[in-house]
């Protein structure tokens, strides 16, 4: 296959490929903190010979060789690249997509991208080279592709995150600019709960690993909140544009964002809310049990005020060390232990918790009462919150921090 690059009078690039065409489509990439597009995906637009609309996988389909494929993902690049260029619209990226096999095996073909960023003045700085890593099987061969566009200055977005062969630790090293969570994560979170309480973790994990998130594929409102309430820092979807030529005016769906962002911020607020009344109502009774164990009362009386409420599941108390004095206290709507997947973990007198969030908060701030997030109970084998305190005046070795784990469901 020998493809051929052809400017028509308004200035398009397109390419001929035997019985292909091939035409630039940009998606606009939207940031949430800006609510402006800052970047577009460059998409190929492909018609057969009959002028029928066909799958850009029609047209790498229709070859066999590597060289041809190499060809073929070439000048499609470089069409964006020249419609990009032509634009005129810096400072904004453009994402690329690079076929797995031709960023495995395409430099030893020749130079190419390098003369192709110096010939149309684009900086490397521009492009974010996206690369489908569950479809790079070779650590080595990832990595050398990945040096190779860092070499000229470009960003690396890993694409499709969270779906097929993703691998977590490609992510810790591979040091990605941008991570493009796969939409089959939103389509989950729309249907499940545990997805929707998880998702803004695995955001945060990657901001933690240094990595901006874009999550694509919104195209419904409620897919536009979930992501919003996540955290994620980019967007992109037919909800908010769908592919065209690039325009000066930026055109996307700015009524479709804010009320989204609206959307997300009165279910937060509703969510802190709930929240705040549901620990308010359990912090009192806490707060009269720290008071009862000030007078030396015995934490099984101590608690019992607390323990009648149907959120609370359980009270127990650490040291300074974070390790338990004494048996769990548990409540009469506490899970039942007898029925909990995790019966071996059951007995904590003398367990450790000096790594739980809980215990290290309430040492840090002593005399002032935590609430931790969600996570899963060993104790009673559901989510709970804990709340605990660090008494000020006790001595390390006394009972130092006192707990209580509240029964939790979604707000």
């Amino acid at each position: 296959m020998n493809p051929r690059i052809k400017i028509e009078p308004d200035g398009q690039r397109i390419a001929h490929c035997d019985h292909f065409v091939v035409r630039s489509a940009f998606q606009p990439v939207i940031s949430v903190a800006h609510q402006r597009v800052v970047g577009y995906e460059g998409l190929a637009r492909v018609t057969n010979n009959a002028g029928e609309v066909v799958s850009p996988a029609d047209l790498f389909n229709s070859v066999f060789d590597i060289e041809s494929l190499v060809a073929v993902d070439r000048v499609c690049r470089e069409i964006h690249l020249g419609n990009f260029a032509h634009a005129d619209l810096s400072p904004r990226w453009l994402f690329l997509n690079v076929h797995p096999m031709v960023a495995m095996h395409g430099h030893q073909f020749g130079a190419f991208f390098a003369q192709i960023l110096q010939q149309l003045k684009i900086d490397g700085w521009q492009v974010v080279i996206e690369i489908v890593e569950a479809e790079l099987p070779d650590e080595l061969l990832l990595n050398d592709a990945i040096a190779l566009y860092r070499s000229l200055g470009c960003l690396v977005a890993l694409d499709d995150f969270g779906v097929g062969g993703s691998q977590f630790t490609r992510l810790w090293r591979i040091d990605a600019d941008i991570v493009k969570l796969d939409r089959s994560l939103i389509l989950e979170a729309e249907q499940s709960v545990r997805a929707q309480r998880t998702l803004p973790s695995l955001v945060a994990m990657i901001h933690e690993a240094g990595s901006l998130v874009l999550q694509e594929g919104i195209e419904t409102s409620r897919q536009l909140e979930l992501a919003l309430s996540a955290g994620v820092d980019l967007l992109q979807g037919f909800g908010l544009a769908r592919p065209a030529l690039i325009a000066q005016d930026e055109p996307f769906n700015r009524d479709f964002l804010s009320a989204g962002l609206a959307a997300s911020t009165l279910e937060a607020d509703r969510v802190d809310n709930l929240l705040h009344q549901q620990i308010m109502s359990v912090t009192e009774r806490f707060e009269d049990m720290l008071v009862a164990l000030e007078r030396n009362v015995p934490l099984e009386v101590a608690a019992q005020a607390i323990l009648s409420m149907k959120m609370v599941a359980r009270v127990f108390v650490l040291d300074g060390d974070g390790r338990q004095q004494g048996d769990t206290v548990n409540g009469i709507f506490a899970p039942s232990s007898i029925k909990n997947r995790f019966r071996p973990l059951a007995k904590a007198k003398g367990a450790s918790w000096a790594k739980r969030p809980y215990f290290r908060r309430a040492m840090i701030e002593p005399g002032i009462v935590q609430i931790s997030r969600p996570y899963l109970s060993v104790a009673g084998g559901n989510l709970c919150r804990t709340i605990s305190y660090a008494r000020p005046h006790v001595p390390h070795h006394g009972i130092k921090v006192v707990c209580c784990d509240i029964n939790w469901t979604d707000l």
